[in-house]
């Protein structure tokens, strides 16, 4: 028997070909995504798509307490497609708003449905300066400055967030 997964973040990158894995392991999954185009896309490849605002921290309580999941996976980003070097300074401060902001929503309607597992995804560049490999418990790099400072801040943000969450 599978799980009830809510997939945050089902149209991204990640998400989508994450789908497929989770359907095809026996698991029934509830993708979100922003856009209204998108939700057919996720439901050929399996998911039950959810349209919705992370930062619309009621609408995603609600969706979220519908779907009542027993996982909930965490693939927000706010990244231009394909990595566009032309527009992604712009990105950086809407992905690290996603990764606080939009964390503490995904977090707070997680534990209100009684999630009992919160999975996130995280980055493997936001270390300081050490000996590599990095191992997890490495410090992040939290002295950072610039757009890797926003960058970083909100990954520790996301992960401090996970952590400390109740699921």
């Amino acid at each position: 028997m599978g799980y009830r997964i809510f997939l945050a973040g089902g149209s991204g990158a990640i998400g989508r070909r994450l789908i497929p894995q989770l359907v095809a392991a026996g698991h029934q999954v509830a993708a979100t995504t922003r856009r209204a185009e998108k939700a057919e896309e996720l439901r050929a490849i399996g998911a039950s798509p959810v349209v919705i605002d992370v930062f619309d921290a009621g609408d995603l309580l609600a969706a979220v307490a519908e779907v009542k999941p027993e996982v909930v996976i965490h693939q927000l980003t706010d990244l231009p497609a394909g990595l566009d070097p032309n527009r992604m300074g712009e990105s950086i401060i809407g992905n690290a708003r996603v990764r606080d902001e939009g964390t503490r929503n995904l977090v707070e309607a997680a534990t209100s449905a009684g999630a009992r597992r919160l999975i996130a995804q995280s980055i493997a560049w936001a270390y300081a300066p050490g000996p590599e490999p990095h191992a997890e418990t490495d410090p992040l790099d939290s002295g950072a400055e610039g757009g890797r400072g926003i960058s970083v801040g909100g990954v520790i943000a996301l992960e401090r967030q996970v952590l400390e969450a109740r699921a």
